[in-house]
C-alpha cells in the first residue's frame, strides 16, 4: 500500500463539511480517499473520480460513519488524570469553593508519572474521537516522544509563569514573585516549541502558554505574545477561570481580566482565553462595564470552553449561544478526567440551553462546530 492512496468505501454515514453552505452535511454510501496525511477525495460513492475507482477497498465502511476528528483545544495530559476526580467536591469555602489554591497545589503528579499520565489521557482522547489536541503542561523529560507516540497531532503548550500561588488561611491568595524564572521558563517553553515543529514525526506543533494572568508579569504576558507572533503559532492563557483572578486583577489594575489582556495589546485571533467564564456581566463577578464580551468579539479572541470541569464545582458559561452571537470564536477542551470529549461536547449543549433558558442558543450543530471547524 506504500505509495498509493488509502480507501475507505462504501460508509453508511459520513459527516462532511460542505463549504458552499458552510456546515456540515450528512452522506450517505460515502467513499473517503487519503494520501500520506492528505484528504484526496470525501464524497458519495457515485462521484469518486475514475482515477480512484479502480482502488481497493482498504477499509469497508458498511456498517460505519466518518466524521472530522475532534480538536481539544484546552486539556493538561500530564496532571489530570493524578488530580481530576479526588478534590472535584472540595473547595476553599473561603475562595469561592475554588481548589485552585489550596487542593490542587497538593494532588500533582511526579516527574515519573507524567508519561504515563500523558499516555492514559491521549488514550482517552482517541477513544472519544479527539485527532487533534492542545497539551498544556509544564515541561518534563520525554514529552515530545510521548506526544509522537499516541499517533494524534498534539499541540505543545509548555507553560510558564512569573509567580506561584497558595493560601495559608483558606481566604487570602498569596503570591510569590521570581521575575527571572519566568523568563528562564519561558525561554525554555519557546525552544521546546521549536523542538515540536521540527520532530520527525511531523504530526506536532507549538503554542506559546503563559500560564496564569494572575501569575505572570504584563512584561512576560507581552514578550510571549510577540515570541508568538513570531513564530507564527497561537497564543493561550488561563484568564477570568476563577473569582477570586477577577478579584484579583481588578484590585491591581482596576480593569477585569479582559480588559486588562486587552490594554497589555495581548487579544488577538491568534489568542485564546482559557477559560473566559467570569466576565463583567457574570452574575459571580458583576462590574460597573458590561464591554468583556464585546471586547473578545472585536479582537476576535477565541474561548476555551471546558464545561465538564467547571459544572463539576457549580459554574458555567453564560453561556454558549451568548457568546457565539457576540461573534466570540469558541472551541471545546476537556480540563477534566476521563478525557472524555464527548462528554464535554454534550455537557456544553446542555448547559449552553439551561443557562439561556432556550434549546436552540446550543444547538447539536453549533457544539459540534465547535470541536471541529
Amino acid at each position: 500500500m506504500a505509495g498509493r492512496p488509502y480507501r475507505i468505501a462504501g460508509l453508511d454515514w459520513a459527516v462532511l463539511w460542505d463549504e458552499a453552505a458552510g456546515t456540515h452535511v450528512y452522506v450517505r454510501d460515502a467513499d473517503i480517499v487519503m494520501l500520506g496525511g492528505r484528504i484526496l477525495f470525501a464524497g458519495r460513492a457515485a462521484e469518486l473520480p475514475a482515477e480512484y475507482a479502480s482502488l481497493p477497498a482498504d477499509i469497508d465502511g458498511s456498517g460505519l460513519m466518518a466524521m472530522p476528528g475532534l480538536v481539544d483545544v484546552h486539556s493538561h495530559p500530564a496532571t489530570e488524570p493524578m488530580n481530576r476526580g479526588l478534590f472535584d467536591e472540595l473547595g476553599s469555602p473561603g475562595l469561592y469553593y475554588s481548589s485552585l489554591y489550596e487542593y490542587m497545589p497538593v494532588f500533582r503528579s511526579d516527574a515519573a508519572s507524567k508519561p504515563d499520565c500523558a499516555r492514559v489521557a491521549y488514550a482517552e482522547m482517541l477513544l472519544s474521537g479527539v485527532t487533534t489536541v492542545v497539551d498544556l503542561s509544564t515541561p518534563w523529560a520525554g514529552w515530545l516522544d510521548v506526544a509522537a507516540e499516541s499517533g494524534l497531532r498534539v499541540c505543545v503548550a509548555p507553560m510558564f509563569r512569573s509567580a506561584s500561588w497558595t493560601t495559608t488561611n483558606g481566604h487570602t491568595v498569596t503570591y510569590s514573585w521570581d521575575e527571572a524564572a519566568g523568563r528562564r521558563a519561558l525561554a525554555q517553553a519557546l525552544d521546546l516549541i521549536d523542538a515540536a515543529a521540527a520532530h520527525g514525526c511531523g504530526r506536532l506543533t507549538g503554542m506559546v502558554a503563559p500560564a496564569q494572568i494572575d501569575t505572570c508579569t504584563a512584561e512576560l504576558l507581552q514578550d510571549s505574545f510577540a515570541a508568538a507572533a513570531r513564530r507564527g503559532v497561537p497564543w493561550q492563557i488561563h484568564a477570568a477561570q476563577s473569582i477570586v483572578e477577577f478579584h484579583e486583577i481588578t484590585r491591581r489594575h482596576g480593569v477585569t481580566p479582559v480588559q486588562w489582556l486587552d490594554r497589555l495589546g495581548v487579544l488577538a485571533p491568534h489568542s485564546i482565553v482559557g477559560h473566559g467564564i467570569f466576565l463583567d456581566d457574570h452574575p459571580s463577578t458583576p462590574w460597573h462595564t458590561k464591554t468583556d464580551l464585546a471586547v473578545l468579539a472585536g479582537r476576535d479572541a477565541a474561548i476555551a470552553h471546558c464545561p465538564t470541569v467547571f459544572a463539576r464545582r457549580g459554574y458555567a458559561l453564560r453561556d454558549f449561544g451568548r457568546y457565539r452571537a457576540a461573534g466570540v470564536r469558541i472551541g471545546i477542551g476537556t480540563d477534566t478526567y476521563p478525557h472524555t470529549m464527548l462528554d464535554d461536547l454534550r455537557l456544553a449543549a446542555y448547559l449552553g440551553r439551561i443557562q439561556a433558558g432556550a434549546p436552540d442558543a446550543a444547538s447539536t450543530r453549533a457544539v459540534f462546530e465547535a470541536a471541529t471547524v
